[in-house]
């Protein structure tokens, strides 16, 4: 009996030229019949949004296993067997922030959560603030964690406490307090975009630290540690799916002690020199780029809280 499927072309559908692989020489284009079926248009979309077709294996393998090895490897122009430095942050930005979206709150015996391995104490858990700014923080950290309104009572107390606050930090207040769910989502939502602009600056900070190379280079750095971060933080956060507190402790304690070390090994395969050099140049970036990251987190948070 006959296949029943359709024939493979000898020559390229878009420019026509001579078929010897799965993929176009001249043009690029993927050999794919010109009435796929749904099987073969399934794969191909999985292929173009996933880059599975062996470079996502290789790329994440390579990332992980071999801190610097990405970057070097685009730099010297071996790039067809990896997923784009594009691709693979926002990939590995997307699976942190979906994950850290679904993934539950473990909770302690004694009523705190774990975040990143670390015993964290929630507002129920806290005994009965004195001061007006603790009355106020934890009335908007209780109705952040809750993601529910507080009672027309409540809210009505606590927002006369906020018109004390400083003025720079009512907008915020007011807003989690008010639209706790809302002002949640939209950091959700703004918090990505900030990473992803701030990338072309840690590169930039990078570049101070190691002079005499082209920014791209630093950029395609930027970019590998920052899809590491990521990835790292993803698997911590997967691991609160498990609802095991030892667990989620030790999966976060591991993740926040491996970034560190990973971002040490990452910029002496990268750029060289001493491991003293490496730490030092290392402690300065980081400064650098803390102030700068919390200040765009805050200016994030205050936009958020002025949007509707």
């Amino acid at each position: 009996m006959e296949s029943s499927a359709p024939p493979r072309s000898t020559s390229c559908l878009n420019c026509d030229a001579p078929l010897t692989g799965p993929f176009c020489a001249t043009c690029g284009q993927r050999d794919i019949p010109p009435y796929p079926s749904v099987r073969e248009l399934v794969v191909d979309a999985f292929w173009e949004l996933s880059g599975w077709d062996g470079r996502f294996a290789t790329t994440v393998r390579a990332l992980v296993r071999r801190p610097g090895l990405l970057t070097r490897e685009f730099l010297e122009g071996r790039r067809a067997r990896y997923l784009s430095p594009l691709r693979l942050y926002l990939m590995a930005s997307l699976a942190y922030f979906v994950v850290a979206a679904a993934a539950p709150d473990v909770r302690l015996d004694d009523g705190r959560t774990v975040f990143m391995g670390l015993r964290v104490s929630t507002a129920a858990a806290d005994s009965t603030p004195s001061s007006r700014a603790a009355r106020v923080g934890n009335a908007a950290n209780s109705a952040m964690q809750s993601r529910e309104a507080l009672t027309a009572e409540q809210r009505a107390e606590v927002l006369q406490e906020i018109e004390a606050a400083p003025p720079v930090m009512q907008p915020f207040l007011r807003r989690s307090v008010e639209d706790p769910a809302g002002f949640r989502d939209g950091i959700f939502r703004a918090v990505p975009r900030m990473l992803f602009v701030l990338l072309p600056v840690f590169a930039g900070i990078v570049a101070l630290f190691y002079r005499g190379r082209k920014y791209p280079e630093h950029l395609y750095f930027a970019i590998h540690l920052h899809a590491f971060v990521f990835l790292a933080l993803a698997v911590a956060q997967t691991l609160k799916f498990l609802q095991v507190p030892v667990v989620a402790i030790v999966g976060g304690a591991l993740a926040t002690l491996a970034i560190p070390v990973y971002a040490t090994l990452a910029f002496r395969n990268a750029y060289g020199g001493t491991l003293i050099r490496t730490l030092a140049k290392e402690a300065g970036i980081g400064g650098i780029y803390a102030v700068v990251a919390a200040t765009a987190f805050i200016l994030t948070i205050y936009l958020v809280s002025l949007g509707s």
